[in-house]
């Protein structure tokens, strides 16, 4: 195994561990039945410095804490209801309708915490047999291009969570953290980063601008059996007077299937572009936005040819 390998398996390790860290709550013995079932109702969101602060409390200020923990976290605090409390708690009520195999209440399974912090995927496929002959009862998840893994290993009910790669972890683990963070207010699946790379080559004796985007990197919408979603790419090119040479402007729409998908998550999606360009020093500044979702980046890039 080649040690890039073994680095990722490590980071993907990390951040697994990172991510379920809050099951176990320091202090807990000491608190009171009302208390005891906040903390662990709030695993899932709750700060560790929220945490620290309401283990520290004198019994009676505990109430005044856990009402300003829900206010705080309110999107409409003008109004009588708190969607964002009506939701966590629906959703683990749903949770525990919905994941009923195992040895544990849907809400504490690794389903659960997913479904719980992500809301409901976009499409949900089971293989209660496996994905193949020899396979093992598999759920996969669908959040735009984000296919969330879980597999039964035991064959007991209780599936683990399987990552793809160390890439959709990180993500996960961050969009927790999100949630965690004062100020945030919303339960939803992460967008990943639109990350790309701007390169300049010469082929047979043509300028060449090659935009490459990890397929991991772009959010796409399930639309019936397949994936879609609309990138804008505007590139300009500027000379050493800061002119500008040659521009472009285009909605590239890419679409595939499911099962592409899988095997696309791991490879980069690659745009040619042939500016009409004279020898000499020039800077390309390329914007690409996301109209599906994702946002926007930009990136820039010095070449000569």
């Amino acid at each position: 195994m080649n040690k890039k390998l073994i680095a990722s398996y490590l980071l993907a390790g990390a951040l697994i561990s990172g991510f379920y860290a809050c099951a176990g709550v320091t202090g807990v013995k000491k608190l009171d039945p009302e208390s005891k079932e906040f903390i662990s109702k709030t695993r899932y969101i709750i700060s560790k410095e929220e945490k620290q602060a309401f283990l520290e409390l004198e019994p009676e200020k505990r109430p005044e804490f856990i009402k300003q923990f829900w206010a705080r976290r309110d999107p409409t605090p003008a109004t009588e209801v708190n969607e964002f409390k009506e939701d966590y708690f629906q959703r683990i009520e749903e949770a525990n309708q919905l994941f009923r195999e195992g040895s544990t209440p849907g809400w504490l399974q690794e389903r659960g915490r997913v479904y719980i912090l992500f809301g409901p995927p976009l499409q949900r496929i089971t293989y209660p047999r496996g994905v193949d002959f020899y396979g093992q009862p598999t759920e996969v998840w669908y959040y735009g291009f984000f296919p969330i893994v879980f597999v039964d290993e035991s064959w007991t009910g209780n599936y683990q969570l399987t990552p793809l790669s160390a890439y959709q972890i990180s993500e996960i683990a961050k969009s927790q953290q999100d949630i965690k963070d004062i100020g945030k207010n919303t339960l939803a699946a992460p967008h990943p980063t639109l990350e790309f790379t701007p390169k300049f080559e010469l082929k047979d004796g043509t300028a060449q601008l090659i935009i490459e985007i990890p397929y991991k990197a772009i959010w796409f919408k399930l639309k019936g059996d397949n994936f879609i979603s609309t990138l804008e790419i505007k590139v300009k090119v500027f000379d050493q007077a800061g002119e500008t040479v040659w521009e472009h402007q285009k909605n590239q729409e890419l679409s595939f299937s499911r099962e592409q998908g899988l095997k696309l998550i791991e490879e980069v999606y690659s745009l040619v572009l042939n500016p009409d360009l004279k020898p000499g020093e020039y800077a390309a500044e390329v914007q690409i936005t996301n109209q599906t979702g994702g946002g926007t980046s930009k990136n820039t890039l010095k070449f000569k040819f």
